[in-house]
């Protein structure tokens, strides 16, 4: 597995423009190719590039798993339609979720098993997402913050959260996921893993901002 770092138009945040799995990746169009070139050899996809709700901010507004993707009502039909042809070949599902939340990506973090969701969504929303992602849904704070998604990255490896978290807690997720899990900084001190951290089986992107130590401990835990 191969760690590398990389800025994604210029911002070291790459989780909040990039989202990817073991199945796709999104990208904003004006990346450039030497990063799509990092991009692609690092994680070992095709990506697409798109954007979300007329937004470079792609891992902002979606979530997802290796078979389906929930993308906000805010989506335009042609980005829609684009999606679409992309994951039709790759069996992936594209939901739309009628909510007054839109930022996905800070709100849910899921596996093919099991979401952990902001507690933020009404009841409504929860059956929702548990029906379009087909997963196990648990609506709980991390750090006592609605913004679960930002709090914790994990990939099938390994979990990183907040490094203020509880260790009760973090033993808590790490059972919820079934996977080893550790505290960790990005980006030179920045202390929520998910916007710069961008990762799948295959490989990790990490902020260019992201030091030494950093990378090394973000690789031991997701690889």
């Amino acid at each position: 597995m191969d760690i590398n770092a990389l800025s994604i138009l210029g911002n070291s945040s790459i989780g909040i423009f990039g989202y990817s799995t073991d199945t796709y990746g999104l990208f904003p169009y004006n990346t450039k190719e030497v990063d799509k070139e990092i991009i692609i050899n690092t994680l070992q996809i095709e990506i697409l590039s798109s954007t979300i709700v007329n937004s470079n901010l792609i891992g902002l507004f979606i979530t997802g798993n290796d078979n389906h993707l929930l993308v906000p009502e805010l989506i335009s039909d042609s980005e829609l339609t684009i999606l679409k042809d992309y994951l039709k070949d790759k069996d992936v599902e594209v939901s739309i979720l009628d909510s007054k939340l839109t930022a996905l990506g800070n709100l849910v973090v899921a596996n093919n098993k099991i979401a952990l969701i902001s507690p933020e969504f009404d009841k409504k929303d929860q059956i929702k997402i548990e029906d379009f992602l087909d997963v196990e849904i648990v609506a709980n704070k991390v750090l006592n913050s609605n913004l679960v998604g930002s709090m914790i990255f994990r990939n099938v490896n390994g979990l990183l959260a907040h490094p203020l978290i509880e260790e009760e807690e973090l033993e808590w997720i790490s059972k919820l996921f079934n996977i080893k899990a550790d505290v960790v900084t990005v980006n030179r001190g920045t202390p929520f893993p998910r916007p710069g951290i961008i990762a799948n089986t295959n490989g990790i992107l990490v902020g260019s901002d992201t030091t030494g130590p950093e990378i090394m401990r973000i690789f031991e835990v997701l690889s």
